[in-house]
């Protein structure tokens, strides 16, 4: 069975939590009217990378989770969204499922960009996660990485492990596209939705964003730049399983040599 995916790429407007929230409800809004199963937006969705991010930040349970949920009601449509999460005195870059219910799950950012001076030095400012994270998306399995994380290939190729058809990957920086995609889906046999940010960056520079939406074999099925939009594909989990038992990339492994 296949799994509609709905990518939003939208303008960072770092800060604007209010700005951001709003525009983020309007592209859902158009990817429930084009049935999407899943909509998936960038990291750091709503605040991006600011001064005050600490007054911004918002519990997993929050304003934009709720807001979420209330979109959401009456459909199985989910939701993942780039939260700056506030959990008492820690703060962390994270990945929040919504559904109609309200939270499904919370993925921390496990790898915190560190090659960075100021507000992009994260482990400055952010507690990293300690777990991967898995749910169900269609009646298959879904996992969720952020930015950084990905550029790690065991990130991927652990979800492939864990029996993960899709993978999900939020990003926050100049642009993610396929080129940078490709290699990660055709290593795992694993469809890969990945969302970037567009527009100004909190220094001014543009981010072209990039965000796409890839195959199992690593064919590009939607791809967009230099532009806010919503990006839609339907992938087909269903036959992972067998490319991956076909692949010599995942198949021929010898995995008790690599420790």
């Amino acid at each position: 069975m296949s799994v509609q995916v709905a990518v939003v790429q939208q303008d960072g407007n770092p800060g604007q939590v209010e700005v951001n929230r709003d525009k983020a409800l309007g592209f859902a809004r158009e990817a429930l009217r084009e049935g999407a199963d899943i909509i998936v937006f960038p990291e750091e969705m709503l605040i991006g990378y600011v001064e005050n991010l600490r007054e911004l930040a918002e519990p997993v349970n929050g304003p934009t989770t709720l807001a979420f949920a209330k979109l959401l009601a009456g459909s199985s449509t989910l939701v993942l969204y780039g939260l700056t999460e506030r959990d008492d005195d820690l703060f962390y870059i994270a990945a929040t499922l919504v559904g109609a219910d309200g939270v499904m799950a919370n993925y921390r950012k496990t790898h915190l960009w560190w090659k960075a001076s100021g507000l992009r030095h994260e482990p400055t400012f952010y507690t990293p996660g300690e777990r991967l994270v898995t749910f169900d998306l269609g009646g298959y399995k879904a996992g969720i990485m952020i930015c950084y994380d990905g550029d790690f290939p065991e990130m991927t190729r652990a979800y492939a492990n864990r029996g993960c058809e899709m993978l999900i990957w939020p990003n926050n920086r100049g642009d993610r596209g396929h080129a940078e995609v490709k290699p990660l889906a055709v290593g795992n046999s694993m469809i890969i939705a990945a969302s970037c940010v567009s527009g100004s960056d909190e220094t001014g520079e543009i981010c072209r964003g990039g965000s796409n939406i890839t195959s199992h074999d690593g064919t590009l099925l939607a791809e967009i730049w230099d532009a806010e939009g919503v990006i839609y594909a339907e992938v087909h989990p269903e036959e992972v399983a067998e490319h991956r038992r076909q692949n010599p990339s995942f198949s021929g492994r010898r995995p008790e040599l690599y420790e």
